[in-house]
C-alpha cells in the first residue's frame, strides 16, 4: 500500500519466487590440452589447487593457488606429470564444500 503526501493511496499485491544457492560447484570435466590441466565446472566458480601432499585438501581456499578463469566455468592451471592437484571450487556466493574437502584431486601422468 503507497499513499502519497496529498492523503491519495494505492493498493496492488505481488508475488516472486526467491531461489538460493547453497550448493558448491561441481568439477563436470578434467583434460588435458597442451601444457595445461583444465577443469570444467558445472557454474560459474573461482577454484584454486595445492600441489602439497602432506597438507592434502586440508589447506584453506585463501591459501590456495589460483587456477586461471578462462570463461567462468573454465579454469587451467600448469600441467605437471608429477604432481598430485588438490583442487577446490566456490562460486560467488562463496559456496564449497567442507574445509577439509577437494572439489576434485588430480593426478596427471604422461604416456609416452
Amino acid at each position: 500500500r503507497c499513499e502519497d503526501l496529498g492523503g491519495n493511496t494505492d493498493e496492488k499485491t505481488t508475488e516472486f519466487t526467491i531461489e538460493t544457492d547453497t550448493q558448491a560447484p561441481i568439477v563436470v570435466r578434467v583434460f588435458r590440452q597442451s601444457s595445461y590441466l583444465n577443469i570444467i565446472t558445472n557454474e560459474e566458480a573461482e577454484c584454486v589447487y595445492s600441489d602439497t601432499a602432506t597438507t592434502g585438501c586440508t589447506y584453506l581456499f585463501e591459501d590456495g593457488t589460483s587456477m586461471q578463469n578462462l570463461e567462468g566455468n573454465k579454469h587451467q592451471a600448469p600441467w605437471v606429470a608429477d604432481k598430485t592437484f588438490y583442487i577446490k571450487c566456490q562460486d560467488e556466493f562463496e559456496n564449497q564444500l567442507a574445509p577439509n574437502q577437494c572439489s576434485i584431486v588430480v593426478s596427471p601422468y604422461s604416456i609416452r
